[in-house]
Formats: C-alpha cells, structure tokens, sequence
C-alpha cells in the first residue's frame, strides 16, 4: 500500500476531480486503497454529475462491507454513495419506486446502524444525522429532518452544517406559515420559530471551520448568506416553562406543533395541530366531516402516550401508579411491576396511531372496507410473482405529487421487513409493538448480557434503557406522521379547491372547548 499515493488523491480529489479519478488506475488492491478509490469515486463522480462513477464507488463500498468486520465508517460510506446515486441517478420524479427509491431505503437503514452504533464517535455519529435528515427531506419527511438536525447539534455542538440545514428549512418553513397563514396556522408558533433559526445562525456563524470540513469550502459563500438573512431577525428572550412535564415537552419536541410560545405552553394548549378545513360530501349532510372526529382522537391517544412515558420513563422515581402486586425473582436482572407495564404500554399505544392514520386515510379517499385497513395494508397488495401493486386511490395520489402520502409510504417502508431488502431502519418500533401485543416484553436493568435470548421464541428481553430511549423515539415517529396526514389532506384540499368544476361546501367546525364552555 502507498500511503503517498493514497494522500495525493485525496489532495486531487479537493482540487481537480477529474484528475483525482484519473489518478485511480495508480492504486493497488489493498484494503485501504479501495477504500480510497470508492471514497473518490463517489466524491468526484458527485462534484461532476457522473452517475457512472458514484456507481462503481457504492460497489466497492458494498463488496467491502461483505467482507469486512462492521464498521461505522464503511456503513457511513456506503449510505453517502446510496445517497448521492439516488440524487444523481433518477431525481426527484422517484420517490415512490424504482431504484433511486431503493437507494434511499438502502442509504438509511445504514446511516441508521451508524447512529445506533455507541461506539462510534460523535464526530460520526453527528455526520449521519445531518445526512439521513438532509435524505429525509427529500421524502417530505422534514418533521423527522428538523430531529435529526437538532440530534446531530446535540451529539456535536460545533456541527455547523446541522444547524445550518434546520436554519435554512426553518426559514423555508416560516415563509411558508406567512404566505399561507389560514391553511398552517397550527403548525407552529410562527415568533418562536423565528427565535429559533435566530439562534441556530449564531450557532453556524461560530463553527464556519466545521462548515468547510464537512461540506467544503464551495458551500461558504451559500451559508454565509443565509446566516447574514437570519441575523436580520431580532433577538428573544428565552421562554421559561414551570411545568415539570411542559418543559419535558419541549426539550424533546413532543408538542404537536413544531415551536411553541411561551404563553401557549403556560395556558396549557400547545398541541395545536390539526385541519383548518375540509370539502363536505353529500354523505356527510348536515354532520361535521368524521375526520374532524378522527384527528380528536389521534392526538388524544398521542398525548395520552407521551404523559404516560413521562410518568414512568426514569427508574426508582414516584409515579402515580400503584405496584400492588408481587413477583417472583426470576434472576436474570429482570425488572417487573406496573410501572414497566406502562412503559410498553405508552409505545404500544403510540405505534398503534400509525393505524389509526392509515384508516383516517382510507375514509378520506374514499376506499372500500376502510374500516378494516391498517398501516401494512392500506398501500397495496403482492400479487403473482411477488409483484407489488398499489391501490389505486393510494396510486391516484402519488401522481398528483402529494408529500404528506409520500413520506407516510416512505415510513411505512422503514418500519417494515421485506425477504428481498431486509429490515428498515426503524423496524424495532413495530417489532417491540408486536412484542408486547402478542408475547412476552420484559425489561431489564443494565447488568442483564447483550446476547440472550428466549428459547421459546415467546419472551423478547431487552435493556429497559434502550426500551426507553426507543418509546421516545416512537412517540417522535408518531407524532411526526400525524403531521404528514395533516399535509396530506391540506395537499389534497388545496386540489380541490383549485377544481372549479361543480359546487363544494367548505366544513369549517368550532373550538371543543369554547363548545364545552371551557
């Protein structure tokens, strides 16, 4: 191995692409030089929009990880080159099939193990997060984008690209919250959003060094400018919530609306979202659309969930349940009682709104046996030869390019298994539910080994640490997919209303509690 050789190109690589791929013919077979040769393949097969190359770095890439231990680095590389293929092979038509499609299924699940990955370094870490949040948005999922973004500033503080990828979408978003005020007004507390892509600027404007070492020194001139847009914006003051479980709310982002004002979390109301409007049907007559009805209950079962996660979510505190019963040690750290019943409990309930919003769906398109849908059969059905055919509503959909169906399809795919793709990146959700519906979840404490396993197949045991960290990350999940059924069918009426064709009737219904005279 030379490893001059291997310094060169990566200094031709920053300089002159195509004599960086020129240079490639130099290097031998070693590990680490076809490490380097994918590296530049896909770095410079990006930079000049050569599809080809990116092509011939994701093999090297996949042929390595075949063969080699697991590696965070290696699974890092192969996600940036699935990412950039799909960007540069197929464009933004894909979103819902093909291979640009499977690229970005595949660029997840491994940025995914990269994230989950403990003993990568934040440095690393941090870098997957920024990117699968970048790759999210590509899918309409910028509710998911905006945690990621925010989880990458965490794990690394100096990460001046996340913040200036949430600023910069922030920005999009408050424009679009403005010029559109009647339809997203309870998306967000439009001031407090301001405030917080004011901070994030401060945030990208102190780590410009990280900027050019993550994203090059070509990007500079765009951020700056951005950054320069967003200091415009007058300073706040920090909001301070009392509320023990308020401020839980907002530290984590669990309210169902994407900033909060201070005012609204202290009168106790901040979950805000829901549909301004909707196109009655004949078949409503004189009643309010049960979509309205749909909605209420959804964030309710969602705010029902988070609480009881709050309530139960740190080990050896008060809670307001009452252990009444008595257990037999079954000595392997296991840890028993209502309190752990809740925690199942709470993501159980959580992941089952996915459900909810799958047969809320199926009513609003007006599908057949809609009742009696679910999350993994609304899409479509497998027919002969394993040929996947959508439903022709869902189908009717897609081709008027509607993001709320498109990152919820998106979702869908991550949270399923499939024979000939494996896992997606977020299957564990669905799986736990499972658990805890059908068999047996028991949680243990930190003593318990990684390696066991039940031998009846019945009992999945799992660290109650990890449990926890995962009924928060479903509670996100959920809450994330509430807001793309909101898009969904603001997309889907905005349609309508722009359908001159026969008379509509806007259903527009008053506030519960001003009803309930509250």
């Amino acid at each position: 191995m030379s490893v001059e050789k291997i310094d060169e190109l990566y200094k031709l690589r920053n300089e002159d692409p195509q004599a960086a791929l020129s240079f490639l013919g130099q290097l031998g077979s070693s590990p680490e030089e076809k490490v380097a040769t994918a590296v530049v393949l896909v770095d410079c097969g990006d930079a000049m929009n050569d599809v080809t190359s990116v092509s011939q770095g994701v093999e090297i890439f996949d042929e390595l990880m075949k063969i080699a231990k697991p590696d965070s680095a290696l699974s890092y590389n192969l996600a940036n080159g699935l990412q950039v293929r799909s960007r540069l092979g197929h464009g933004p038509l894909s979103l819902v099939a093909g291979q640009a499609f499977e690229d970005r299924f595949q660029a997840r699940v491994h940025f995914g193990s990269v994230m989950r990955d403990s003993s990568a370094s934040y440095e690393l870490r941090s870098q997957a997060l920024t990117n699968i949040g970048i790759l999210l948005l590509e899918t309409s999922r910028w509710v998911e984008a905006l945690d990621c973004f925010q989880k990458a500033l965490i794990l690394l503080p100096r990460n001046g690209i996340a913040a200036y990828q949430e600023m910069r979408h922030s920005m999009r978003l408050a424009g679009l919250f403005c010029r559109k005020s009647e339809t997203y007004q309870t998306y967000c507390h439009v001031d407090t959003l301001l405030e917080r892509i004011r901070q994030l600027s401060d945030v990208v404007s102190a780590n410009y060094d990280t900027v050019v070492e993550f994203s090059g020194k070509e990007v500079l001139p765009t951020v700056k400018k951005a950054v320069e847009d967003a200091a415009k914006i007058k300073p706040g003051r920090k909001k301070r919530i009392q509320n023990p479980y308020f401020a839980f709310i907002e530290e984590n982002g669990l309210a169902l609306s994407i900033h909060c004002s201070a005012k609204e979390y202290s009168s106790g109301r901040f979950d805000l979202l829901t549909v301004p409007s909707i196109h009655a049907k004949i078949s409503d007559e004189q009643r309010v659309p049960e979509i309205f009805a749909m909605i209420n209950v959804m964030k309710s079962d969602f705010a029902f969930a988070r609480q009881v996660y709050f309530d139960v979510r740190e080990y050896d505190t008060d809670t307001p349940f009452f252990e009444t019963t008595s257990h037999a040690d079954t000595l392997d750290y296991a840890v028993y009682g209502v309190r752990f019943s809740a925690l199942t409990s709470a993501q159980r309930i959580a992941f089952d709104i996915l459900d909810k919003i799958a047969v809320a769906l199926a009513c609003y398109l007006g599908m057949k046996k809609a009742h009696k849908t679910s999350f993994s059969d609304i899409w479509g059905k497998t027919g002969k030869g394993g040929i996947f055919t959508l439903n022709e509503e869902i189908a009717n959909s897609f081709r008027s390019g509607n993001p709320g169906l498109i990152a919820l399809y998106n979702i869908y795919h991550d949270i399923s298994k499939d024979d000939s793709r494996g896992h997606g990146f977020m299957e564990a959700h669905k799986s736990y539910r499972n658990s805890s519906t059908h068999r047996f979840s028991v949680l243990h404490d930190d003593m318990f080994p990684d390696d066991h396993s039940s031998s009846s197949l019945a009992v999945d045991h799992t660290h109650l640490n990890r449990f926890e960290s995962l009924t928060l990350d479903s509670l996100k999940l959920v809450r994330a997919a509430l807001f793309y059924f909101v898009d969904m069918i603001n997309f889907a009426e905005e349609i309508s209303r722009a359908d001159s064709r026969g008379i509509v009737v806007s259903s527009t219904v008053p506030d519960h509690d001003y009803i309930r005279g509250r």
